[in-house]
């Protein structure tokens, strides 16, 4: 839930509330308008605690992206390191392995896969070099492992922006039923200066914090 919808969400469980201490005061349309908003309130709870266990597993996801995007880049960086050292022996081979570590994703895993394939024609050089004698199998799996944390993390993304998108919906439902009360609710409390002092409390959201501008340099 963003700060946005949390204000307006603590708005909708403040006039829930609201309805709960003086229903004694309401009945008919009103108080069903209430027992809907309390019943909001709650699913909005609900929702929102269950993705926020969620959120706590895409933030896994991700991290395993990272973890496996920097092991991948940890092998690459070691063959293009021994490619430069080769290039005395073997004219141009430091080209067929250059290696920058800010590449996208996609060109990250693109230029893996060249790297697999290019290094086939040099395995036992490079091994002569010092690279380990499975160095292209443990590229390929470090490879594999960035390619499949890939599909996991864009799965996480597309699962939150729905989840956030599911819980404004509530909020703005709840919202909405803040407004159909707004009128009845003042008409009832007309003479009750507290009552509706109340109400004009529980049902105002938040206004956004202020942006502070920094001073002027001297």
């Amino acid at each position: 839930m963003n700060d946005r919808d949390r204000r307006r969400y603590e708005a909708v469980a403040r006039v829930a509330q609201f309805g709960v201490d003086n229903a004694a005061d309401f009945s008919g349309f009103i108080a069903g308008k209430f027992s809907e908003i309390a019943a909001k309130s709650t699913e909005i709870e609900t929702i929102a605690g269950t993705k926020e266990s969620e959120f706590g597993e895409f933030g896994q996801a991700f991290e395993q992206k990272a973890t496996a995007r920097e092991n991948l880049r940890e092998d690459m960086a070691a063959i293009a390191r021994t490619a430069r050292a080769m290039e005395y022996q073997f004219d141009g081979i430091s080209d067929l392995f250059q290696y920058r570590r800010n590449l996208p994703d996609a060109q990250l895993l693109a230029r893996a896969r060249a790297f697999f394939d290019d290094s086939a024609a040099y395995e036992s050089d490079f091994v002569d070099y010092g690279l380990s004698a499975t160095f292209r199998d443990e590229l390929k799996n470090a490879a594999d492992a960035f390619e499949a944390s890939m599909d996991t993390g864009a799965t996480a993304t597309a699962e939150r922006v729905a989840a956030t998108a599911d819980v404004s919906a509530r909020v703005a439902e709840g919202m909405q039923l803040i407004r159909v009360l707004d009128a009845p609710v003042r008409n009832i409390y007309a003479g009750n200066v507290g009552k509706l002092a109340a109400w004009i409390s529980a049902k105002t959201v938040e206004k956004d914090p202020k942006k502070t501008t920094p001073p002027p340099g001297p």
